[in-house]
């Protein structure tokens, strides 16, 4: 004889449920942390992507750096590069300019690293022997800045300021390290070469004008110069 069919009793469908629910909560869970990782792997890559950024300016720049001294607007002179003479100044020095097709700025800018309200800004003076005050242009380099150190290497000896006395010395260090800490306690410590080309001789600033030119000899002089030496052998 057939046993006739039974459905499933009230008490097996609301076991049923709960196990259904169970497992959507778990599986919505695994879902939102999910989300929520990669949220914060998207925010720590547009950061470590924004202080790399920073940082290629910075080596631009430094890599750029020459030895020659400016006038600000009042006319005053200022060396090649200045470091700790101010509060807010952090770093301050000429740098050459890349060709660019198709634009033909000046041969020189003036820059100037301070930090301001927690971001560390970058201002360019061009051309650097500037009429006005204010900068042409300000980047913010990094936000949520808490303290920004330059440190400063030649001959195996480290000063905290450029220049490190005030015996009238122009010649530039071999490298410049600088150290950034972060609000969120993230720290950055970079050192960078300065081009050989910048640890010679100052260049004369111009005078009366506002041109980043650097004088030059007149056309032919070295060549007649070297005749005469040449005669007198």
């Amino acid at each position: 004889m057939r046993r006739a069919a039974r459905g499933f009793t009230l008490l097996e469908l609301l076991v049923a449920m709960a196990i259904f629910a169970f497992i959507g909560i778990m599986a919505y869970g695994g879902l939102a942390a999910m989300i929520k990782s990669s949220e914060g792997s998207r925010e720590v890559r547009e950061q470590l992507a924004a202080m790399q950024r920073g940082l290629r300016v910075l080596d631009d720049d430094l890599t750029l750096l020459v030895n020659r001294p400016v006038r600000d607007g009042l006319g005053s002179p200022h060396l090649a590069l200045m470091s700790g003479r101010d509060g807010s100044t952090l770093l301050e020095f000429t740098r050459s300019s890349r060709v660019r097709p198709g634009l033909a700025p000046a041969p020189f800018s003036r820059i100037r690293y301070r930090l301001e309200e927690g971001a560390l800004l970058r201002e360019e003076w061009n051309p650097p022997d500037a009429a006005q005050l204010e900068p042409d242009l300000v980047m913010t380099l990094w936000p949520n800045v808490t303290q920004a150190v330059f440190r400063f290497l030649r001959d195996g000896e480290e000063s905290a300021t450029w220049p490190p006395s005030d015996d009238g010395n122009t010649t530039l260090p071999q490298a410049i390290s600088v150290q950034l800490v972060f609000k969120d306690g993230r720290e950055i410590t970079q050192v960078m070469l300065l081009p050989d080309a910048g640890r010679g001789d100052a260049m004369t600033p111009a005078s009366g004008t506002n041109s980043g030119t650097p004088k030059s000899d007149p056309e032919g002089q070295n060549k007649d110069t070297a005749t005469q030496d040449a005669d007198r052998s």
